[in-house]
């Protein structure tokens, strides 16, 4: 762990973290949107679309995420439905606890077009608001990162040889104020070993509070990225890169596609924890497939 300003951090999670590695370029900064806008790319047919909320979605607790021991339960994270879009808040209680709070909602078999779930690519759509820009001064509104992710489980190994894991295409953006990667873009890949690691991409979005819209593109039959655009402008570092595996061995025999709307709030701190929080806002998720 490092230490910042007092608050000693992990590296960003994946449960199941090993090593993490970083891939450096220099930072681009971009501007904002008001709404997730349908893709323009050829081949691609939208097979879910969500105006306002993230409907559907609930809330699950990945407690310590990269490491800890702060007591968390599934009473540290929270999903609210809201008018015209979804807060996904991490510690809602304000207790001394390290959580990221995974809004998900999962599509078993079939996508909502009544195709079955199938190795292509699927592309995943929304637009995120943080309530503030977050700073050394805004306690105890304090975030981690917060998260975008299509995972895919397939426990039956009717599609492919999963050795119980799952294929996730996962960006993160670093939100803590005493973290020096704070405001850039990261995803997490695999190395040439299959380990996990987290890739800088080196670029940083406009930190503001305004809409802010989050692409992201995963190709299932290559398990590489195809990509992902921040208020429409590529990411770089990113396409063509493997997707994270992470185990499972606990999950059952079904084949699930999972979209993810992630909220973490900051390491407490090692020595002298102090109470971090955070909410982030999220509207209009839509999912496409490569037909």
């Amino acid at each position: 762990m490092n230490q910042h300003g007092g608050i000693a951090q992990t590296l960003p999670r994946r449960t199941m973290l090993a090593a993490a590695g970083a891939a450096l370029l220099g930072g681009v900064g971009t501007g904002a949107l008001v709404a997730a806008r349908p893709s323009q790319a050829a081949g691609y047919t939208l097979v879910w679309d969500n105006w306002g909320p993230l409907a559907g979605y609930g809330v699950n607790a990945e407690c310590n995420p990269g490491g800890g021991s702060f007591p968390c339960d599934g009473s540290d994270v929270a999903i609210q439905h809201l008018s015209g879009y979804t807060a996904v808040t991490a510690n809602p209680r304000g207790r001394i606890t390290f959580v990221n709070a995974i809004g998900n909602r999962r599509f078993t078999d079939r996508t909502p077009d009544q195709q079955p779930l199938r190795l292509t690519s699927y592309e995943y759509v929304f637009a995120v608001r943080l309530p503030l820009v977050p700073s050394r001064d805004t306690a105890p509104w304090f975030p981690e990162q917060i998260h975008q992710m299509i995972q895919f489980w397939d426990g039956s190994e009717r599609l492919w040889d999963s050795n119980k894991r799952t294929m996730e295409a996962a960006a993160f953006w670093k939100l803590n104020p005493w973290d020096p990667n704070f405001g850039k873009i990261f995803i997490y890949s695999r190395d040439a070993s299959d380990n996990l690691i987290a890739v800088d991409t080196g670029f940083m979005p406009r930190l503001d509070t305004n809409w802010h819209i989050f692409d992201l593109h995963a190709d299932l039959a290559s398990q590489t990225y195809a990509g992902l655009l921040i208020d429409g402008l590529r990411v770089p570092n990113v396409q063509g890169r493997p997707l994270a595996w992470i185990s499972h061995p606990d999950w059952g025999s079904d084949v699930t596609l999972i979209l993810t709307a992630e909220s973490e709030n900051a390491y407490p701190g090692s020595q002298n924890p102090i109470v971090t929080q955070w909410t982030t806002q999220f509207r209009d998720p839509k999912l496409y497939r490569f037909d």
